[in-house]
């Protein structure tokens, strides 16, 4: 009867370790498999970071950033442009995002609007993209080739934001391939300290 029992424990114990090794395999493939953003450029004086996972439109873009902030006098129109560039490019490239939450260009949003801004995106435009955490994802999505922006000066008067001094910016987008997106898009840049953001997007 002891053999008998000690032969059971055996088995149950053969079997738990098993489950146990193969639910750490499990955990450690999805570690190794979800991707990481890194780092890999920053404009320190503006809070501005690059991460590994923008598009290669987006890293090109970011260069301009960098370079029009660096200059020892700042020209703001040019600042605008870039900004309506990069953000036009990271918001409708849905490509690279990750899932719907992943919500593009809140860098150059305005800070109290960016909640808003974001939970709108996503249950509107980002609200059927498909999770790509593990890679894997076979949803075709928009892919933005360009975004190239026209800038005039334009005063705005919102509720809770005013700019004498702000920005219209008309921007045509370009995609890999058209899958019914906009191409179009209009949006208003005001002036906080020393940063640019987007106010309005249409």
């Amino acid at each position: 009867m002891k053999k008998i029992i000690i032969l059971i424990l055996g088995i149950i114990l053969i079997v738990v370790s098993s489950v146990m090794v193969l639910n750490s395999r499990n955990t450690n493939a999805k570690k190794e498999d979800t991707k990481e953003n890194k780092k890999v450029d920053n404009i320190e004086k503006f809070g501005y970071t690059l991460f590994d996972n923008k598009s290669k439109v987006y890293k090109e873009k970011f260069k301009d950033l960098k370079k029009v902030l660096n200059e020892e006098e700042i020209d703001y129109k040019e600042y605008a442009k870039v900004v309506a560039e990069l953000f036009t490019i990271d918001f409708y490239d849905l490509n690279s995002k990750v899932s719907n939450t992943d919500v593009g260009g809140l860098d150059f949003v305005y800070k109290s609007a960016r909640k808003d801004f974001a939970k709108t995106a996503e249950n509107g435009m980002y609200k059927f993209i498909e999770s790509n955490v593990y890679g894997g994802r076979k949803q075709v999505l928009p892919v933005v080739k360009e975004a190239k922006a026209t800038v005039t000066e334009a005063k705005y008067e919102g509720k809770t934001v005013q700019d004498e001094n702000g920005y219209s910016a008309d921007v045509e987008i370009t995609y890999d391939k058209d899958l019914g997106y906009p191409t179009k898009v209009n949006l208003t840049i005001v002036h906080s300290d020393d940063k640019l953001y987007v106010v309005v997007v249409k």
